[in-house]
């Protein structure tokens, strides 16, 4: 091969090329489990009704749960408005942490980013020192407040607010 040539973007329809992968996640997983929703915006605050995350939870895939039925990768696509949800175990003594990758359409190349839900009790999780201070709370998931095992995380594309994202080689 003589040149390298970029990545392709399938257009605007990428959610329904990929639909088929994304499985139903059990609601019985042996342990308790938090929610976590949010919407994913695109750079002029306008929801991505057709993007596609991957959540994987290392701790999972670490067998760190015993005897629970957990998915250490997920798929979560994003309905109209935007809105996506997706699994994890409900943080206890210790923080939680998800890695994500984020597909959409117009990007040539998934995005890579973290979500955190701070320990029981704690107002935040541990992070990588690289993340600047001023921008850990776009990684950091919220409780809500009238659903107690649900937290809140959005993912902004660019723009003000916009996700930390990080660069693997």
């Amino acid at each position: 091969m003589k040149d390298l040539t970029p990545s392709q973007t399938i257009g605007p329809f990428f959610l329904e090329g990929l639909r088929w992968a994304i499985d139903a996640v059990p609601r019985d997983f042996g342990v308790p489990m938090a929610r976590v929703t949010g919407t994913v915006f695109d750079a002029d605050g306008q929801p991505v009704p057709d993007a596609l995350l991957e959540v994987w939870q290392p701790a999972l895939a670490d067998h760190a749960y015993p005897g629970a039925r957990l998915p250490g990768f997920q798929r979560a696509d994003t309905r109209e408005g935007g809105r996506f949800e997706f699994w994890v175990p409900e943080p206890g003594a210790n923080a939680v942490e998800a890695h994500v990758t984020v597909f959409a359409r117009g990007l040539l190349n998934g995005l890579f980013t973290r979500v955190y839900l701070p320990a029981a009790g704690e107002a935040t999780a541990p992070m990588p020192d690289a993340v600047p201070a001023d921008r850990r709370a776009t990684l950091l998931a919220r409780r809500c407040d009238r659903h107690p095992r649900t937290w809140l995380w959005d993912v902004r594309l660019q723009g003000d607010g916009e996700t930390v994202f990080f660069a693997f080689a």
